[in-house]
């Protein structure tokens, strides 16, 4: 029965990602409620990569999006790789601008079948976290102030032009819109979290660290997060050689080897 359904919600356009994850969450709910195993096959894993945006891509909806309303969220977003849930949970309480920090503790979760909004706890304990922000992106952020105390205590840091939080999900259908205008695949702004992780490890950041951004366990961060290109694969295999080669040889081959990456 548990695998129709699996079957049944892939049909429906779920994916393998979402389906194991939920294989997880029964398999554990059955266990401790009936001292059995579930007995279930697992559902395989997707055989397709996540689209994700190119820097260039980044770059030109960034410039895009100047002068939208809404800039200070879309550069935090690019910066930062939070959830849509979060960006929407932030509050002006959150922000401590003389750290330069920006704390996040809570998500905003849209709840089906009512579509109703409502406050939660990060997803993970990985997602309450505290993130340094760049200078530009603080000045965006302090700029966009409410000026009432009041505001800067209780009220949301991005409202819509009625002053109500936003919803995560009128966030993603407006990212694709604003993406469609700048002529960038509209992706949804979940990848983005895939590529910012993806270029920290290329710079050379440890995971630790890299995970910390997303919010991520380092474990997950390696399983889904990760892209290895044809320049580090190339490079580590020279690497690798030369940590081996006697310095007399290594040398031979060096109209060969790739440039590092900048």
């Amino acid at each position: 029965m548990t695998e129709r359904a699996y079957l049944q919600l892939e049909t429906a356009g779920y994916s393998r990602t979402t389906l194991r994850t939920l294989h997880l969450v029964l398999a554990k709910a059955f266990g401790e409620q009936t001292g059995r195993t579930l007995n279930a096959h697992k559902p395989r894993e997707t055989d397709d990569l996540r689209p994700v945006w190119t820097l260039a891509e980044a770059r030109t909806f960034l410039d895009h999006i100047a002068g939208d309303r809404l800039y200070p969220p879309w550069r935090l977003l690019l910066t930062t790789g939070l959830r849509r849930g979060e960006l929407c949970g932030l509050k002006w309480c959150d922000l401590e601008p003389d750290l330069a920090t920006l704390t996040v503790r809570r998500q905003r979760v849209v709840e089906d079948p009512t579509s109703q909004v409502r406050d939660k706890p990060p997803k993970s304990h990985n997602g309450t976290r505290s993130l340094l922000l760049d200078p530009i992106t603080l000045t965006a952020l302090t700029n966009s102030r409410p000026r009432a105390k009041t505001a800067l205590v209780a009220g949301y840091m991005f409202t819509g032009r009625h002053g109500q939080p936003l919803r995560p999900d009128n966030v993603s259908s407006r990212f694709n819109q604003l993406a469609t205008a700048a002529g960038v695949r509209p992706l949804g702004p979940h990848q983005i979290r895939h590529l910012l992780a993806s270029n920290l490890l290329d710079l050379g950041y440890g995971i630790p660290e890299v995970a910390e951004r997303p919010g991520h366990d380092p474990a997950t961060l390696l399983r889904y997060y990760t892209r290895v290109n044809a320049t580090r694969r190339r490079q580590a295999a020279h690497d690798l050689a030369g940590l081996i080669t006697p310095a007399a040889v290594t040398h031979l081959d060096t109209a060969n080897r790739p440039p590092k990456p900048a």
